[in-house]
């Protein structure tokens, strides 16, 4: 007769007891793991992150498509950090279900739809600006319509400082993707900027006949 007892160990730690009775009797085990190992057990990562287009409280939004995947059969209590050059997102749930091994949600972002967006995902458990077991980061680039670009980071923390509101929020930030982001803005101002010329042109005229007529 054989048990799995995956779901009674807590995987982020190093060590464990485990009491196991039958009637009449009760042995308790004591043991290590090493949950970054080959042979332990596995820890949860961000499979794909993907820019999209999402419809969220009945408004069409830029939004971020993260899955998590975890395949040991021990629930995490995973969350989820995404910072863009636009948003500084509050953490989402990254636990996936135990009776599966795939989690995906919709983290939704401030670009607009026409702008190129770039960030960083963070999957942690306990708090974001503290080194945890489990803790994965990636990096992306893409847009709704196009393909988006990812790539793996080293797990940084972000430090806060909740004592002193005078502190700079973490921003993530890429001179890069800014630019383009620039150039989009000037050329969607060009037009703009054309019909405020005319506009202009034709009140200069309007003054000017109405000068000469005084």
């Amino acid at each position: 007769m054989s048990y799995n007892l995956s779901s009674s160990v807590t995987a982020n730690q190093d060590q464990h007891r485990l009491r196991v009775g039958t009637v009449g009797d009760l042995t308790t085990y004591e043991f290590e793991l090493n949950p970054n190992s080959l042979s332990g057990i596995p820890l949860p990562k961000i499979e794909n992150v993907e820019v999209t287009r999402a419809t969220l409280d009945g408004e069409e939004t830029t939004a971020l498509r993260i899955t998590v995947r975890n395949e040991a059969n021990v629930q995490y209590l995973t969350d989820i950090r995404v910072t863009t050059l636009e948003t500084n997102f509050r953490p989402t749930s990254g636990r996936v279900p135990i009776e599966e091994n795939r989690r995906t949600v919709l983290v939704p972002l401030d670009e607009e739809p026409e702008m190129v967006v770039a960030g960083e995902v963070r999957l942690y458990t306990g708090w974001v600006h503290n080194e945890s077991r489990i803790s994965d980061q990636v990096e992306f680039e893409g847009t709704v319509d196009g393909e988006t670009e990812v790539w793996d980071r080293e797990f940084e923390p972000i430090q806060i400082d909740y004592a002193n509101r005078d502190v700079e929020e973490y921003q993530y930030r890429n001179a890069t993707v800014k630019a383009k982001n620039d150039e989009i803005w000037r050329e969607r101002l060009k037009p703009v900027a054309a019909v405020a010329g005319v506009m202009l042109v034709g009140i200069l005229l309007v003054v000017s006949l109405l000068s000469r007529r005084r």
